[in-house]
């Protein structure tokens, strides 16, 4: 990457950053009249409100997908038309910015909400940069680069895990939105640029349903918000490192036994956090 191109890239990235900071922050002052509504599903009603908090969540994660679609068609391979789609490098971002709205429409005390807001940004911009990184496997830096993208959308997909299951909706609703939310990470975690989009896709789709299942049932379990994130998380990382390893080849004996561990000690956290809310 020539200096001239990687100015350019930091110029987008950080005027991007800046917009994404100051969006929760101009609607904060802007006094919408909150307006609620209902609708039925399946016979039982669902109360829906929208005000500025519904703007929050859906303006601000619209604008980071924009975004970063317009730093990421900078790169070298994108202008070769070697990068088919990339609709997959916006999934993270997106969902990042929208957990991070999620967070701050929960937050009441004002330094609590700058410091979220502080920190949201700043991961928000290393996830950017890890995507253009991880555009193409020819470039220096990639392996690091789709090893932040995959950690970070990890962390991503525990807070959005938690916030969908604290709500402690019906089930119709908080499977349905946990099967979104999954088949979206498993896009993104999937890499469909190396294993190519109808594979990713069926594999994500499979792994929806499944984390969709498994809401179902503990949603009838006793079982708190942290214990529940960090089970779904674990059959997600499951799910996911299994499905890389079948198109990448038979899995070896070792990554069977890593997941196996992996799952054994989630097992652990769960009975330790069984206490918490």
């Amino acid at each position: 990457m020539t200096q001239e191109l990687r100015q350019v890239i930091t110029n987008r990235i950080l005027t991007l950053l800046a917009l994404i900071a100051m969006a929760p922050a101009l609607l904060l002052v802007i006094d919408l009249p909150v307006r609620n509504y209902s609708i039925d599903i399946l016979g039982a009603p669902l109360p829906l409100q929208f005000g500025v908090d519904t703007l929050l969540i859906t303006l601000v994660p619209v604008l980071t997908i924009a975004g970063v679609d317009w730093v990421l068609r900078e790169h070298p391979a994108v202008r070769r038309g070697d990068v088919v789609y990339l609709f997959p490098f916006w999934i993270a971002p997106g969902l990042g910015t929208l957990a991070l709205c999620l967070l701050l429409t929960r937050i009441s005390t004002w330094p609590l909400w700058i410091a979220a807001l502080i920190v949201g940004v700043v991961v928000i911009g290393i996830l950017i940069n890890a995507e253009y990184g991880a555009l193409s496997s020819d470039l220096a830096g990639y392996a690091n680069s789709r090893l932040a993208v995959s950690g970070l959308t990890y962390v991503i997909a525990y807070v959005l895990f938690a916030v969908i299951y604290v709500q402690r909706e019906r089930t119709v609703i908080s499977a349905t939105l946990m099967a979104v939310t999954t088949f979206l990470i498993s896009i993104e975690l999937l890499a469909p640029h190396r294993i190519g989009l109808g594979k990713a896709a069926l594999n994500a789709a499979l792994l929806a349903f499944l984390i969709a299942q498994a809401t179902w049932a503990m949603n009838y379990w006793n079982i708190s918000t942290w214990s529940a994130g960090v089970l779904l998380l674990t059959w997600l990382y499951v799910g996911v490192g299994v499905s890389q390893e079948f198109h990448e080849g038979q899995p070896a004996r070792g990554v069977l036994v890593e997941y196996g561990v992996v799952t054994m000690v989630a097992l652990v956290v769960v009975w330790l956090l069984a206490g918490s809310r």
